[in-house]
């Protein structure tokens, strides 16, 4: 079975015309991996891994800025 953090990748993946590399550390803000309407999407796709909604204290620009602070904050929390 596929990885949260792999799926979110790919996902990630198919926002842009050409494969990103999206590393465990890549500032998916400052790397341009996701505008600020993807940001949103972003956490939606993140809870729809998650299997349920984010407390709205977790969705800040920090828990959500690289894979790994996603990791750590949502998935492994849970």
């Amino acid at each position: 079975m596929e990885s949260k953090i792999s799926s979110l990748r790919k996902w990630l993946d198919g926002l842009h015309e050409k494969p990103l590399d999206i590393q465990e550390d890549t500032d998916l803000i400052q790397s341009g991996a996701v505008t600020s309407l993807q940001f949103v999407q972003m956490v939606i796709e993140i809870e729809r891994l998650h299997g349920q909604k984010l407390d709205p204290g977790v969705i800040t620009i920090e828990s959500m800025r690289t894979l790994k602070a996603i990791d750590v904050t949502v998935f492994q929390a849970a």
